[in-house]
């Protein structure tokens, strides 16, 4: 995905400065009303999955650097390698994974991505971790405040200490004088 969504990818390209209002993350560029109605209509994009421009604003960066399309041959993923766990394109699959046995259709892999057991799993995996870090973080304050206690207790006790020793001093040093 581009981070670029602030104006419409095609009038953009038509020199026409327009808002976009949807974006679609097949073609990676932002629409506006216009365009967006033909996108939706036209045979090559009218099931293109698309979001709003606000949805688009909100996720993470670590979504927006997805793309879709190879770097290495600038065509867009199809399959998927399953051997190396990874997305190619129709050159890659021809150049680097002829040998490869378990190779899926993109779409067919991450259609149920979010309704897996794996999913699911990694879900309730990273809701412990955070539960975890959570206790951690509140074991951890309270130690250190604990250990202010015990500073305290301890300077207090060194005082005491002092106190207590230089008052027998001064005692003794009384006795002997007189």
């Amino acid at each position: 995905m581009a981070s670029s969504s602030q104006g419409c990818g095609v009038c953009d390209l038509r020199h026409i400065n327009k808002p976009s209002i949807i974006w679609c993350t097949e073609c990676d560029e932002g629409l506006c009303q216009e365009c967006q109605e033909h996108h939706s209509l036209s045979k090559g994009t009218r099931n293109h999955n698309t979001i709003t421009i606000k949805e688009y604003k909100t996720l993470p960066s670590e979504v927006l650097k997805i793309t879709q399309y190879c770097s290495t041959h600038n065509d867009k993923f199809i399959m998927y390698c399953g051997t190396h766990e990874r997305p190619c394109c129709r050159k890659c699959i021809v150049e680097t994974h002829k040998e490869c046995l378990d190779i899926d259709n993109l779409e067919d892999v991450t259609q149920n991505v979010k309704t897996s057991n794996a999913f699911h799993d990694i879900e309730e995996t990273l809701v412990e971790v955070a539960e975890n870090l959570k206790k951690i973080s509140q074991h951890q304050q309270k130690n250190l405040l604990d250990l202010k206690e015990k500073r305290k207790q301890i300077q207090k006790e060194i005082q005491k200490t002092r106190t207590t020793s230089t008052t027998g001093q001064i005692t003794r040093r009384f006795d002997k004088t007189t």
